[in-house]
């Protein structure tokens, strides 16, 4: 299965990205700044992006079987990353 995950260089994401992979799936990261995503794997691909642009969005979503959205905000409580970009 073709999966893309926003939220992939989180502390839910990275490993939601290494059990799909390990898993078979083709894994798709969506990531503002790829090299957080330090994954020992073989076949990730990374689409970089930002989930406020909806044009990066739509780009990645293209040809994916399923979309998984595991959005935070990191150390703040404050913002609107995860209700806006998952909007």
């Amino acid at each position: 299965m073709k999966l893309l995950i926003f939220g992939s260089t989180g502390s839910i994401g990275r490993p939601l990205v290494e059990q799909a992979l390990e898993q078979g799936h083709t894994v798709t990261a969506f990531a503002r700044t790829p090299a957080k995503l330090d994954i020992q794997h073989p076949n990730p691909k990374v689409a970089q992006g930002d989930v406020m642009s909806l044009a990066s969005v739509e780009k990645a979503v293209q040809g994916q079987d399923a979309v998984l959205c595991v959005l935070g905000s990191g150390g703040q409580r404050k913002g609107t990353i995860r209700s806006e970009g998952t909007r």
